[in-house]
């Protein structure tokens, strides 16, 4: 919404980890099992690592979350920022960090393959639902293209022939999506620059 406008949307995937509900997904809030029992907003004065400042999942979604805690526009003691989420769970476990958002689907997978990856961490909160990722196509694709990829990915999630790679990725459906559905992502920034909140 903020670095590709001018991008056509095709759709999104379905995916069938905890947390996700059609084309949308949530974030997990992680912290050290030690921590426990802990709410979100006993972690005012933490640390907290992200894996970027443009990842919705694991940046936007805290920003959401920390607006009506803050004070004088903050609420975090210090920002570190990990390069992806697998690397912010390994700060959370090196306690180079207090506090993360990990995105469910990246969660359900690392849960799966390397589920040692999680020994001592915990979920203690989550975001509110968001339109996941989509797969986007360029502003000249013709309508008829896009269609087509459409009819495509549609093939993809119900032919039995692709059911183990879809499996895999854990996807278990396709929809289209327009890009009016993910404006909610820019309420959720304004507002909370509305409220003082520019930055965690």
């Amino acid at each position: 919404m903020t670095q590709l406008p001018d991008l056509q949307l095709v759709g999104g995937f379905h995916y069938a980890a905890p947390g996700c509900e059609g084309t949308h997904y949530r974030s997990f809030i992680v912290a050290r099992r030690e921590e426990l029992p802990q709410q979100f907003a006993d972690f005012r004065g933490r640390r907290v690592v992200c894996n970027s400042a443009d990842s919705q999942s694991g940046y936007n979604v805290l920003l959401k979350m920390i607006t009506p805690l803050a004070a004088d526009g903050a609420f975090f003691s210090h920002v570190l920022f990990s390069g992806s989420h697998r690397q912010s769970l390994i700060a959370l476990k090196k306690r180079a960090a207090d506090i993360a958002a990990i995105d469910c689907v990246t969660w359900a997978l690392i849960k799966r393959h390397q589920p040692a990856l999680l020994d001592g961490l915990v979920i203690i909160d989550q975001s509110p639902l968001a339109p996941g990722l989509p797969l986007v196509t360029s502003p000249l694709t013709s309508p008829q293209t896009l269609s087509l990829l459409r009819d495509a990915l549609h093939e993809l999630v119900s032919d039995a022939a692709h059911q183990a790679v879809c499996a895999a990725h854990g996807i278990d459906g396709f929809s289209e999506v327009r890009r009016e559905a993910y404006r909610v992502l820019l309420d959720w920034r304004d507002d909370a620059i509305r409220r003082g909140v520019t930055r965690l």
